[in-house]
């Protein structure tokens, strides 16, 4: 998340200092950040919903060796 933040600042940097000074550009800087701002939302919610408690991999059950007398 750390990359898209830096990537989407770069952008919307080289946008407003190297782009025209136009109601074009301010548009797809104001979509930008809305498309990217709607999508991040979207995530974190569907993230939330996820139970981090569960294991993985359950070490504690042997699995493995189900047929081994040991």
């Amino acid at each position: 998340m750390l990359f898209f933040a830096i990537y989407s600042f770069f952008n919307i940097y080289h946008l407003i200092r190297f782009g025209f000074a136009s109601l074009i550009n301010v548009l797809i800087i104001t979509t930008y950040i809305a498309i990217t701002t709607i999508l991040i939302i979207y995530s974190l919610s569907l993230l939330s919903q996820i139970d981090w408690t569960i294991p993985i991999i359950n070490l504690d059950m042997n699995s493995f060796n189900t047929s081994l007398n040991i």
